[in-house]
This record gives C-alpha cells, sequence and structure tokens, in this order.
C-alpha cells in the first residue's frame, strides 16, 4: 500500500462525524443499520450500540455525495445510491440508501488501522477454547506444529506458490496475505492488482500496483479489470497478489493463472476451503455473465494452497484449515494437525 498522504482538512470536516468512531486503532468496524444509530466494534471490546442523532438520512447521503464527487465516482440518492470506495485513511467504504433498504440506510466502515498480528495469534494448530484441556505432552505437539504451519506458508509464498486465503467478511485475510508478502524480498517484482488498496507494496522497488476501476461509467481516469489483465500479462511481473475476488475480476484471475504468472494470490469469501475452489468462482463468474466450463477442475489443478482463516469472538483471526487441492490433502483442518 502507497504511504498515506496528510489527511486533507476539506476531507475531514467531511468525514467527521463517522470518524470520531472509526479513528480509534482498537475499532475493527462500524457500521449504521438505519439513521441515528451506529454500532462500533472493537477489537477486544465486542460490539456496542450509540445513539447519535447526528448521523441523519440527509447527513450520510450528504456525505456519500461529497466523498463520491472527490472521487469521480456517480452516488445520487435517488438514481445510483450505492457509494463503495475507500477512506483517505484506507479504510473500505460501503454505503447503500433508499428503498432497496428497510431501514433506508445501510453503511459499513471495515476499519485498516495498522495491527501486525503475529503468527502465534493467527496459527492455532487446535481451537483457542480447547487448548486448556490438553494434556502438556500434546501443549508441546502444537507448538511444533505451529511453527511447522507458519514454515510452510512462508515458503509457499517465497517459492511462488498459487495461494487462496478464504474466510468469511473481515476475518484478516487481507491481513494475512500482507504478513505473507512481507516475507517475500524486496527485489522480487511484485505486480498486485485491486480495486481498493490493501496491500503493502512500497518496499517491492521493481515492483507495482494496478488499481482497476469499481464502476464502468466512472469518470476517474481508471481501468477495468480487462485492460489491467491485459497489462500485466505484458510487464513480466514475478508475483501477482490480487486483493478480494469479486463477480468483476474472478475471471481476471482465471485468465492470469491461466497464462502461466507463478505466485498468484488471493482472497475470496468463502466459509470452507473446499467451498473456495469448488462453488465460489462458479458463483462469481456465473454472476458476472460470463462462462467457462469446469472452472473447479481448472482451479485444483492450478491453486497449491488454500488457507481458511476465521475470526474469534475476541477479534482476533486463526488459521483453521491448510489444504491442498490437487492431491485432496489437507495439512490442517478444522484447527487440528491433519
Amino acid at each position: 500500500m502507497n504511504a498515506i498522504s496528510p489527511i486533507n482538512p476539506i476531507y475531514k470536516r467531511i468525514v467527521a462525524p463517522l470518524a470520531k468512531y472509526y479513528d480509534d486503532p482498537k475499532t475493527i468496524e462500524v457500521r449504521l443499520n438505519g439513521p441515528g444509530k451506529i454500532v462500533v466494534d472493537r477489537r477486544g471490546e465486542g460490539k456496542k450500540l450509540i445513539e447519535d442523532p447526528e448521523l441523519t438520512q440527509s447527513a450520510i447521503e450528504k456525505l456519500c455525495k461529497s466523498l463520491s464527487n472527490g472521487r469521480g465516482l456517480n452516488f445520487n440518492a435517488d438514481t445510483n445510491p450505492i457509494l463503495s470506495t475507500a477512506l483517505d485513511e484506507g479504510h473500505r467504504f460501503e454505503c447503500l440508501v433508499g428503498p432497496s433498504v428497510r431501514s433506508g440506510l445501510s453503511l459499513a466502515i471495515r476499519c485498516k488501522h495498522p495491527f501486525t498480528p503475529t503468527w502465534d495469534q493467527l496459527i492455532a494448530a487446535t481451537q483457542k477454547g480447547n487448548r486448556d484441556f490438553l494434556d502438556d505432552a500434546m501443549e508441546r505437539r502444537n507448538i511444533e506444529c505451529e511453527s511447522e504451519i507458519k514454515d510452510l506458508l512462508i515458503e509457499a509464498m517465497i517459492k511462488g506458490w498459487n495461494i487462496a486465503i478464504s474466510g468469511g467478511t473481515n476475518t484478516g485475510k487481507t491481513t494475512l496475505l500482507n504478513l505473507l508478502l512481507s516475507s517475500v524480498a524486496d527485489f522480487v517484482r511484485v505486480i498486485a492488482l485491486e480495486d481498493t488498496m490493501e496491500l503493502f507494496l512500497d518496499r517491492f522497488w521493481d515492483g507495482n500496483g494496478l488499481l482497476a476501476a469499481r464502476e464502468s461509467d466512472n469518470n476517474s481516469g481508471m481501468v477495468d479489470w480487462r485492460v489491467l489483465f491485459d497489462h500485466v500479462n505484458r510487464i513480466t511481473p514475478d508475483r501477482v497478489p490480487f486483493g478480494e475476488i469479486s463477480t468483476k475480476n474472478a475471471f481476471a484471475v482465471l485468465g492470469t493463472l491461466n497464462a502461466g504468472a507463478t505466485g498468484v494470490s488471493f482472497t475470496i469469501h468463502s466459509t470452507n476451503p473446499k467451498h473456495a475452489i469448488h462453488r465460489k468462482f462458479d458463483q462469481n463468474i456465473a454472476w458476472a455473465g460470463m462462462k467457462m466450463d469446469r472452472i473447479p477442475e481448472f482451479l485444483t489443478e492450478m491453486v497449491d494452497l488454500v488457507v481458511q482463516i476465521k475470526r474469534d469472538r475476541d477479534g482476533f483471526r486463526r488459521i483453521t484449515d491448510i489444504w491442498q487441492p490437487r492431491n485432496d490433502n489437507f495439512i490442517l483442518k478444522d484447527g487440528r494437525a491433519a
């Protein structure tokens, strides 16, 4: 991710009604499920509902309009009532207003505060809740297994394996991908493809980040995923990390894998590793109105590892599964060494 520039004072005034909630570094997400009531989810504290009469329907629609104008996007409460963008601080902003929402308003800001998890926090050979019941011998084995899993994932990234990181919303998929990227030497030509800047790329001095337009009719001067796909295959990448897989970029990921690129990595919303390969890509391609036969079979051949990550109630993320699709082999399953 590029270094964040000083925040513009005009922008600060625009987002001030929400920033007072998301500026706390412990904040994971803030949500509005209707006017005047904001839900704040903080790491280690859980969720809290706060009444705020300033957060009216009109105030949020005005805020969205100002954000969209500054980004060359098209938000209009009557004709295009959805805004998907990134705030200047790097947080993901998603808002839908109007008759498609019962309350008239659905807003979520997924925070990207600097937070570097340790491998100990991410890797648990058993579910956290079960650890207290283990005897000493099993506990020692778990620690050894955690070290092996860390070494495996780092080795896979360094060697340029194709890696899918699977999980639910806000489970730390991108955080894990950034942690893996930190193990790659700074001279490696890492070319990232995203629609929101979330990957840490500054130290790769022969690397670059490519950004796709989030809207097909945008006025931002940005190109779409098809143009980025053609471009990345002409500039000799060593590693190609994608952002989150969606209906818009799933075909580009499949094309990049098919083009022989090495070190393709991406995150995907899925409840378990097998669904990530056998269902989600098919679903995204179908919803995008495209067609490609035998997608699961293709992914089984091309993806070397699928890593499943989940978020505990304490707000910390933990790897629960590592699966090799090609030989249907679980290295880690349900938090236990397979």
